[in-house]
């Protein structure tokens, strides 16, 4: 049961960490090699899978798995974030680049066939609520999840943002990820400690509740 406990115990000290920095001023690229998110994702992709993702997806990544990563490492993030800057972007998502030293876009794939035209928002998808789509995003969630948690045993603080104006087409396009493909979460890596910086925790951690308020025995 010792390996159970510690396991537990991570879950429940992981944290979520907005960490804004100054994108006129961002931190200095970190020496942290590349290779040291290829480890964490390589662990994280043990995660639950119960369909595998539909053919029209398989080609260079050929993966069955109904998740893709795309990979940012500190030099991709700034680049990314003086590209949104030149682009006009005034949400905070460049501030968040500023101080990251990984950024992980993390995308579900859809069934073929069940993707259909927005309502007109911003960044409005619609796809089918098939349960093999249903299936699919759980498995993507669990991979998200799983990052976290490496990610955070690996002493990094981290924050799985919605991806706003970075679940857009624009970006999309920018970093060669396939419209068919769905964004579930962009998953920012920070290093332990950064200089200049503003940090957010997240806001719902205080706001579970008891255990009685979401679980109850049945049967």
């Amino acid at each position: 049961m010792t390996e159970t406990s510690n396991t537990g115990e991570q879950v429940a000290a992981r944290r979520t960490y907005k960490i804004l920095g100054n994108p006129a001023d961002p931190a200095p690229v970190s020496a942290i090699p590349d290779a040291v998110l290829d480890e964490m994702l390589q662990q994280a992709g043990n995660a639950p899978v119960h369909y595998a993702c539909d053919r029209v997806h398989l080609g260079k990544m050929a993966s069955p798995v109904p998740w893709r990563a795309y990979k940012l490492n500190r030099k991709g993030c700034l680049d990314l974030m003086n590209h949104l800057v030149r682009e006009g972007d005034v949400t905070k998502v460049p501030a968040l680049l500023a101080t990251a030293q990984f950024l992980v876009q993390v995308t579900w794939l859809p069934d073929e066939g069940t993707v259909h035209a927005g309502d007109g928002g911003k960044h409005a998808v619609v796809f089918d609520g098939t349960l093999r789509n249903m299936e699919h995003i759980a498995a993507a969630s669990a991979f998200a999840q799983s990052l976290l948690l490496v990610a955070d045993a690996c002493g990094f603080r981290t924050y799985w943002s919605s991806g706003g104006g970075l679940r857009g087409k624009a970006v999309f396009d920018h970093l060669g990820i396939p419209d068919r493909e769905i964004l579930i979460g962009s998953i920012f890596l920070y290093p332990a400690e950064a200089a200049n910086t503003e940090v957010k925790p997240g806001s719902m951690a205080e706001r579970r509740g008891k255990l009685e308020d979401w679980s109850r025995w049945t049967g």
